[in-house]
């Protein structure tokens, strides 16, 4: 089984892949936005949400109960169950395809009518369709290659993805806007197109190339330690408590633009202007402010087959190790990010957008973004441990929170989309301690506080070179920001090394860069 990978090595590919892709993805953004404008953003934010609710009937929970069962099964050294399980989930996926795809198309007049608020959206959702299908084939790989904790093909394939993705979106968008913004809008979903069919294609050469059982599992025996209904109740058991959990949160995702748009028209705005103002929401604060989930993100998705092998071989101390380094790591990076996208919200939005409303929605949410980047590990651990239903019930009682929020405060004609911004924070906040009180009552976790204070501490002194900075500099131009954010990050990583949370026994266990960042740390001051 060599393509199984070391849980530091996995979530480091993913690391890596995940930002070099959000990196490339900001560009393009930052281009289309001043493309299509706040506007055209918001009819491409318009019909995403309605994507992610039919992706949950088509998918399911089934990328989750693949990698999960997988991993358990290598460990087993199951072949035959292996291919059970790809073959149901494959089978289940093919047929909700088809039927979701064909759905879609028939009901497109309702849709235009009855459920865009703005109707310009509508040729959005043409383009949309195709990727139901191709999103559909991609997750059964990606399920797979998690399961095997062999990252990279996914890290890989997203990059190409990204590359195609970015291509495509520019040529097409460039065009069409000449000719309206509705199809310039279309124009990006369709590069959305293009880019996951050349993931998918990419996905399926890597599994013909490294992913087949006979090389994965070459002298496993030719049957199985459990009946074909034992495993099919086993992708039942994980995939139903995550599909509802994902239908239901797809569903409030869904409506969350209708009631955005709807309560800001009662605060007084127009059709064109609540439209806007949701693009500034949805597709530019909010990516500013998860933009570190490339990070924790890696972790989430690298904990659930981790923790399954973990508790596969009864090895508790290994899932306690395991919350131990997710809480340090999203610690290390969401609570110097969640300071320096507060601090500079403004300036932030304006260098990268050019829009000056976007600032003050960002500054509402980014301090509460560390707990926004804990929720992910928090959930990866949860359905590593069977308990993906309890994760469901804290993510429905955090989105039904947000909704009925947004629809008191959004309609306040002195808060508006701020309303949003306070909903969400209030959302996050929330959903981050129900999760963390369920993994608690699981896991006896261990939270090294020693390495937090020491965090905390290293964020107050990048803190305070911000502030002096901002004396000398109140209004930064783009140049001056970038700088002083670079500065304030070399400051806490000095502080984190010097305080001896960063290590280089713990940086050597980072695959490949270890070494050189190992020398880096040993050649800060008190640094061991």
């Amino acid at each position: 089984m060599s393509q199984r990978r070391s849980f530091f090595h996995g979530a480091f590919v993913l690391m890596t892949a995940s930002l070099v892709t959000r990196v490339m993805g900001f560009a393009y953004r930052i281009v289309l936005t001043r493309l299509i404008g706040a506007t055209g953003m918001g009819l491409f934010q318009m019909v995403s949400p309605l994507l992610s609710l039919v992706l949950t009937f088509v998918i399911a929970g089934l990328p989750v109960a693949i990698s999960k069962l997988v991993a358990e099964a290598l460990v087993q050294r199951d072949r035959v169950r292996v291919q059970r399980i790809l073959r149901v989930s494959a089978t289940v996926i093919a047929v909700m395809s088809v039927l979701f795809t064909g759905l879609m198309w028939l009901l497109r007049g309702v849709i235009q009518h009855h459920w865009l608020t703005d109707p310009r959206a509508y040729p959005t959702y043409l383009a949309m369709i195709p990727l139901v299908s191709i999103i559909g084939i991609s997750s059964i790989f990606r399920g797979y290659f998690q399961g095997l904790q062999d990252m990279s093909p996914l890290a890989w394939s997203a990059i190409f993805e990204q590359i195609l993705r970015i291509g495509s979106i520019w040529l097409l968008a460039s065009y069409l806007v000449h000719y309206s913004l509705a199809y310039a809008a279309a124009a990006a979903m369709a590069g959305q197109v293009v880019g996951e069919l050349g993931g998918l294609l990419f996905l399926w050469l890597q599994y013909r190339r490294k992913g087949k059982l006979s090389l994965v599992l070459p002298d496993a025996p030719a049957r199985s330690l459990e009946k074909p209904r034992q495993t099919l109740a086993a992708i039942v058991n994980i995939a139903a408590p995550v599909t509802l959990s994902r239908l239901i949160g797809s569903l409030i995702y869904a409506l969350e633009p209708v009631l955005v748009t709807r309560s800001l028209l009662t605060a007084g705005l127009s059709v064109t202007a609540a439209t806007a103002l949701y693009g500034q929401y949805g597709g530019m604060a909010i990516p500013l402010l998860v933009f570190p989930t490339v990070f924790t993100g890696s972790l989430a998705v690298n904990l659930v087959p981790s923790v399954s092998e973990a508790v596969a071989e009864n090895q508790e101390q290994r899932v306690k190790a395991r919350f131990s380094q997710s809480w340090t790591a999203t610690a290390m990076v969401g609570i110097p990010t969640s300071i320096l996208l507060t601090f500079y919200a403004n300036p932030l939005a304006w260098a990268v957008f050019g829009i000056r409303g976007v600032g003050p929605i960002l500054a509402v949410m980014a301090p509460a973004g560390f707990l926004l980047y804990l929720e992910g590990p928090l959930m990866g651990i949860l359905q590593g441990l069977n308990h993906a239903g309890i994760a469901m019930r804290n993510s429905i009682v955090g989105g039904i929170l947000r909704l009925g929020l947004i629809v008191l405060l959004a309609s306040q004609p002195h808060l508006g989309i701020l309303g949003v911004a306070w909903a969400s924070t209030a959302s996050i906040c929330v959903t981050a301690g129900l999760h963390l009180r369920s993994v608690k009552k699981f896991v006896p976790i261990h939270i090294n506080w020693r390495d937090t204070l020491r965090i905390l501490v290293a964020s107050a002194g990048m803190l305070t070179l911000l502030v002096t900075l901002s004396l000398l500099h109140p209004n930064p131009n783009p140049w001056q920001l970038l700088l002083a954010m670079m500065a304030g990050l070399i400051v806490n990583f000095i502080l984190l090394c010097s305080l001896q949370v960063l290590t280089t026994q713990r940086v050597l266990r980072i695959p490949r860069a270890g070494p050189l960042l190992a020398q880096i740390v040993s050649a800060m001051p008190f640094a061991i």
